[in-house]
């Protein structure tokens, strides 16, 4: 008996703590078994999210589609002429006369405006306000 004791005072958990320390290696591998389906339901979460943007996106698409076909029937020559007789009450016109113009017609722009680059502007000739101060300055 006195080995015993001595084993349990050289290291050995006392048997009145052993439920306490196993109580506290339950909980800790208990916790790290539910690690993985944390990961997993947060992966699952951001996959369905990914799946209704992406839904989201086609259904864009398709709003798109169809305004896009909307305006090519609205911008049809057919439509525009029945507009033109119909509701704005225009006819053709009963003579034609024709201007000759001789300067060349400029290069249309490919590209609508929002997409070319600004004009820059022209600064005004003479130095700025800063040049100015600069100028001022005992800078050896």
């Amino acid at each position: 008996m006195a080995q015993r004791h001595d084993v349990a005072q050289g290291g050995m958990i006392n048997s009145s703590t052993l439920p306490i320390v196993l109580l506290a290696a339950a909980f800790v591998v208990g916790l790290a078994a539910l690690l993985p389906l944390v990961q997993s339901s947060g992966s699952t979460t951001t996959s369905g999210r990914i799946s209704q943007l992406q839904q989201e996106q086609q259904d864009w698409q398709a709003q798109l589609q169809q305004e896009e076909i909307k305006v090519a029937q609205l911008a049809s020559l057919a439509r525009v002429q029945q507009e033109a007789t119909t509701r704005l009450k225009m006819v053709p016109p009963t003579s034609v006369r024709y201007i000759r113009v001789d300067v060349a017609a400029p290069v249309p722009n490919q590209l609508p405006a929002r997409f070319l680059p600004q004009p820059t502007q022209q600064s005004h000739a003479g130095s700025s306000l800063w040049d100015d101060i600069v100028d001022h300055l005992p800078i050896p």
